[in-house]
């Protein structure tokens, strides 16, 4: 359950973020969205609220498991998609990120995991844009407020997209989201995991959970409280707060990725 500050009215919430998506697909001119439906409470997520939006007919679900995926998540990713009516493409991104390996002249067993796991996700979003392309669609984003806070994404990857639903909304909030639409219990409740090699989760990589990362990042870029007041007022220990901010600070690249001298040759 979330705590109470962080409590939100989940039906103000569905309409906002629905009528956005259809504001923004009729804009576009675009036939749907296409999204990647990776078993996570992010995507199911996005996934329902889209459904809701536009119909199942316009929105395009794809597995984009690889030979280190789990067995678990592309069930869970299959449940979802039942459950909301989708029609759901499988393709295994196996030989894509194989091909990227032998070019660099690493293999799976070679490669280190970062280099392995982000070629997985940018591989990921190469196929989401060649759908959306040759159909004429939009990519939905599945990013959070969490995520984007704390660049928990790989930039030019899973961070990727033509429009972001639930980018306002942190992890807490995202799950118990879930659970309110209705989508299957293992899809909001599974302990979040990009699932880019085996046991892989976020709690393993970033040494914090999410309660706790989305407590300060509340207490800070919601209610502007400094960091180093955050353990006094939220009862936080110092040293997750220390934690959090770093992974703001050392992910800021990743928010405003375009860095330039000047925007024109008249300001020299």
């Amino acid at each position: 359950m979330l705590p109470p500050h962080l409590r939100f009215d989940f039906r103000r919430a569905e309409e906002v973020i629905k009528e956005f998506i259809r504001k923004t697909v009729e804009a576009s001119g675009a036939s749907g969205v296409v999204i990647g439906l990776s078993g996570g409470s992010d995507s199911s997520v996005t996934a329902a609220l889209a459904v809701r939006a536009l119909g199942a007919d316009k929105v395009k679900a794809l597995r984009l498991p690889d030979r280190e995926s789990s067995r678990e998540s592309l069930e869970i990713a299959g449940k979802v998609a039942d459950t909301l009516g989708l029609e759901v493409v499988t393709i295994d991104i196996t030989p894509m990120v194989e091909s990227f390996l032998r070019a660099l002249g690493l293999t799976y067993e070679t490669a280190p995991k970062i280099v392995k796991g982000n070629i997985k996700v940018r591989s990921r979003m190469v196929t989401l844009y060649a759908f959306a392309n040759k159909e004429g669609r939009l990519v939905l984003g599945t990013s959070d407020r969490s995520e984007w806070l704390i660049g928990y994404f790989t930039k030019w990857g899973d961070g990727c997209a033509d429009l972001y639903p639930i980018i306002g909304l942190y992890k807490t909030q995202v799950m118990e989201f879930g659970k309110w639409l209705g989508l299957p219990e293992e899809a909001v409740t599974r302990p979040p995991t990009p699932d880019l090699w085996p046991g892989h989760t976020a709690y393993e990589e970033l040494g914090v959970t999410y309660d706790l990362i989305d407590e300060v990042l509340y207490r800070v870029f919601d209610e502007g409280i400094p960091p180093g007041k955050v353990p006094e007022v939220a009862g936080v220990p110092e040293e997750v707060v220390k934690r959090v901010m770093e992974l703001h600070k050392a992910s800021e690249h990743k928010r405003t990725p375009l860095k330039m001298p000047f925007k024109s040759f008249k300001e020299l």
